[in-house]
């Protein structure tokens, strides 16, 4: 013997089934993607990280144009080639970087520009290591890094 069951009765389980089909789908998709994205935490501690090392590497090219003053390495394989790359890796750091203004931006690549333009002078050892120091301390800083030495 079959059971009638009125046309209204199955719409009714059918929508009932896909709305829990479709909370559970929800539920399980959001939790997937919370573990899947990183924190703000996560990300800014990502960006001060990039921006260290960016501000090391300023701090080291010091080394490189001793030696482009002693004669053994060239000025533009040794200093402005690694300039132009931490240049441009710190135009992709501070992409990552909301929160900065474009003040802030604007004179972490004049320091950059200084420290370009004091190996292109030529100027001592002391001066350009002077001019890296205050480029690197300008990034720390602008990121919110306890600057080296102070």
């Amino acid at each position: 013997m079959a059971l009638y069951v009125s046309a209204g009765k199955r719409f009714r389980r059918v929508l009932a089934i896909a709305i829990a089909v479709g909370a559970v789908a929800f539920f399980l998709g959001w939790l997937i993607g919370r573990q899947q994205v990183p924190s703000i935490d996560e990300r800014v501690s990502q960006v001060q990280t990039s921006a260290d090392r960016l501000a090391t590497g300023l701090e080291r090219l010091g080394i490189e144009y001793e030696q482009v003053l002693a004669g053994s390495d060239d000025l533009d394989g040794g200093v402005i080639v690694p300039l132009d790359d931490l240049r441009s890796d710190l135009q992709s750091t501070m992409d990552r970087a909301p929160w900065l203004s474009s003040a802030e931006r604007a004179s972490a690549l004049d320091a950059i520009a200084g420290v370009r333009q004091a190996a292109l002078d030529g100027q001592t050892l002391d001066q350009f290591d002077e001019v890296a120091s205050a480029a690197a301390a300008t990034v720390r800083s602008m990121f919110g890094l306890a600057v080296a030495g102070a």
